[in-house]
């Protein structure tokens, strides 16, 4: 970091990744290195491979779904997030299917191979701010899954739960929409009820703001989350 980058020690974010292709590591290297507030200090062919290393210290892991070793991406997942590691998935497989899989099991983020370095470097900044991101095609792709465990909500009730999901209290989700406190409260209700019906934990603002990521009815990286 040269006397002109304005960027501290303290703001950089850093980054381990572990795909089998050799090739795609290389460019990923490529890409970020040119990203000042980001530090890919490993990459690797396996999660046992960026584990032994200094991957392992990594405040985001970009992981690729199929490693092509026999291991599952289930599996993989729940070891990076056992440190609580955040985790991006950067895959080719990108079905509603597989992105709602992967967000549900705990990725912060996902992003296919096909999207531009500025998805990829968003989703990586909202991963280490703790919050989540897809990207906006992938977030429409959600919107029009009709998976059994997805519940209908109305048009308000997504309103509704996109603003209060986000950190917004009651009362200001209410002025938002033109409707009174009470009558927004019953919009979150009735959601929480609807996630609860199809056995998906909605009892928390955290726990509707994951559902909302999950699900596309949040498709960017979300601020002021309370």
């Amino acid at each position: 970091m040269n006397a002109e980058d304005d960027t501290t020690v303290s703001d950089i974010i850093t980054v381990a990744a572990v795909d089998d292709h050799p090739i795609v590591l290389r460019g990923l290297a490529d890409l970020l290195h040119d990203v000042k507030d980001f530090d890919l200090i490993d990459t690797a062919c396996s999660l046992d491979a960026l584990l032994a290393g200094p991957g392992r210290h990594a405040q985001v892991v970009l992981l690729d779904l199929d490693l092509g070793d026999g291991t599952e991406p289930p599996d993989n997942l729940r070891r990076l997030l056992s440190d609580e590691r955040a985790v991006v998935v950067f895959s080719a497989a990108a079905s509603p299917a597989t992105v709602r899989d992967a967000m549900r099991a705990g990725a912060s983020g996902f992003v296919p191979k096909t999207d531009d370095v500025e998805d990829l470097a968003t989703a990586i900044r909202a991963a280490a701010a703790g919050t989540g991101w897809i990207s906006p095609q992938l977030a429409f792709l959600l919107l029009t899954d009709d998976s059994p465990d997805k519940p209908d909500l109305s048009p308000k009730e997504i309103e509704a739960l996109r603003l209060y999901a986000t950190g917004m209290p009651l009362k200001t989700v209410a002025r938002k929409m033109n409707v009174s406190p009470e009558t927004a409260k019953q919009y979150i209700d009735r959601v929480r009820q609807k996630y609860r019906r199809v056995g998906r934990d909605a009892a928390t603002k955290v726990d509707l703001f994951k559902r909302a990521i999950e699900d596309g009815h949040l498709d960017r990286r979300a601020e002021g989350m309370a």
